[in-house]
């Protein structure tokens, strides 16, 4: 009898420890174990253009929407990035609004966002490029220049932002983004 209440007490005990044991593993996670399904990343070359607000006292209708429709057509040119077209971003005016989650609706990590003043024959355009994801400012910059050099401030700012993204410029590439033309 005494061996018998010995055995059951060990049969008992392994019992118990297994069971903590198998516990135990249920509750570890596995390294076998899938991970969890996550959104896609956003590409880091990822890129919308908003409208840039018009300052200017004499209100030019369209000035400030060529300027931003010029910066993405030389952003385009490059080869290395995916450039959100005017059209989609029409409706993000300049505003106060989320940065996020205007980027999460666009399927972009990076904006560009600006505003333009002209009078006579001057021209100030700001530019502030902000990675949307940290809402962080990565690059900005305020062009004050003759009204004729408008076209070099628009090639400086799609240089910049190439640059900002690592983009891969090809010489081609570099002599469309100068020129404003066609694709290389």
């Amino acid at each position: 009898m005494n061996r018998s209440i010995i055995i059951a007490g060990v049969v008992i005990s392994a019992a118990i420890l297994l069971n903590g044991y198998f516990d135990r593993a249920a509750r570890a996670p596995h390294a076998a174990q899938p991970p969890e399904k996550q959104p896609p990343m956003v590409r880091e070359k990822t890129i919308a253009v908003l409208p840039f607000q018009d300052l200017s006292s004499e209100q030019n209708a369209g000035f400030a929407d060529g300027i931003q429709q010029e910066i993405i057509n030389r952003l385009t040119k490059v080869h290395d990035l995916k450039v959100v077209s005017a059209e989609a971003v029409k409706g993000y005016q300049p505003a106060a609004r989320d940065l996020r989650e205007v980027a999460k609706e666009l399927g972009v990590a990076n904006l560009l966002e600006g505003s333009v003043q002209h009078a006579a024959n001057r021209v100030r355009v700001f530019v502030q490029f902000v990675d949307a994801r940290t809402d962080t400012h990565l690059w900005a910059e305020r062009y004050d220049r003759e009204l004729a050099d408008v076209f070099a401030v628009e090639s400086d700012i799609a240089k910049t932002i190439a640059r900002e993204l690592g983009a891969r410029l090809s010489p081609a590439e570099e002599a469309a983004i100068a020129a404003g033309g066609g694709y290389p």
